[in-house]
């Protein structure tokens, strides 16, 4: 099998790595090293573990233990490539993976596609549960919007700021929010007035200390939609990411659940991926 796999779901060049590939205590060096341009070059870094006897359910942990939805619909391609995921019918597959800052199973859904629909030849959707309601916190004119793992701060048309002036800017919107403790933040610039809107997303996470502009972002791209449906109340939402590629956000009707927990929905974000490579791996943090 091979060492690693670099995937891009819509964008976001990922790369996964078997779990036992690198120990724990170095995961975050390895993903360093590997994001580096002069390396493999990305933009994050996963470690999974295909189903097995003992453990049944395939897993992703990301580099900084955060809960990322482009990474997830990457591993659910590879998964269904690999013949791991159960078929739902012809070329269309479906099942659940663990993922890091998830609190439980999400549902995938994979299809393989002719080049002449898709150019990447699959897409790939993750699916997480929500309750109906989820509000967000308002600081002068920006959002703060929660979904598993990460933490979301919105800002509609305006533009970002220059290159150089990001670091600053996004850590100024950590701190009015106060999450410099959270995993993982992104900062997103939502521009609604295109058609579809265009997002421009930049995460930064804790333990790389890593702040990526992205070329895609599954979960910012949920955090818009909720913004966008809590106003508007459609079930459907096309978001175009930074690389070119789009992203829809679809939510299923209300589920019932114990009075407890309260209703919920299932929201789906699928989209495009590509497989770029696959192969061995050196890693000068592995060699000391």
């Amino acid at each position: 099998m091979p060492d690693f796999w670099k995937i891009t779901p819509g964008g976001n060049p990922t790369i996964l790595l078997e779990t036992g590939a690198v120990p724990r205590a170095l995961r975050a060096r390895a993903a360093a090293e590997i994001m580096d341009p002069l390396h493999l070059s990305g933009e994050q870094v996963g470690f999974v573990r295909f189903a097995s006897p003992s453990e049944p359910t395939p897993r992703l942990d990301m580099m900084g233990g955060e809960f990322c939805l482009n990474a997830t619909r990457a591993f659910a391609a590879l998964l269904a490539r690999e013949g791991c995921l159960n078929a739902s019918g012809p070329d269309r597959w479906s099942g659940s993976v663990e993922v890091s800052g998830a609190d439980g199973p999400v549902a995938v859904r994979v299809r393989r596609v002719p080049a002449f629909h898709a150019p990447a030849g699959w897409t790939a959707g993750a699916g997480l549960s929500f309750k109906t309601s989820r509000p967000s916190v308002v600081k002068e004119n920006a959002s703060l919007i929660r979904v598993p793992g990460i933490a979301h701060i919105l800002l509609e048309n305006i533009s970002p700021p220059p290159t150089d002036a990001l670091p600053a800017a996004c850590a100024e919107l950590r701190a009015r929010f106060d999450l410099d403790a959270e995993d993982a933040v992104g900062c997103l610039w939502l521009d609604t007035r295109s058609d579809p809107p265009i997002l421009y997303p930049v995460v930064w996470v804790r333990a790389t200390q890593s702040l990526c502009t992205e070329s895609a972002c599954g979960s910012g791209t949920l955090a818009c939609a909720l913004a966008l449906r809590a106003r508007c109340g459609d079930s459907r939402f096309a978001i175009r990411q930074p690389g070119g590629d789009v992203l829809t956000v679809s939510f299923e009707p209300e589920t019932d659940t114990p009075p407890q927990i309260g209703k919920t929905r299932l929201v789906w974000v699928d989209g495009p991926v590509r497989f770029v490579a696959e192969g061995r791996l050196f890693l000068a943090c592995l060699q000391v």
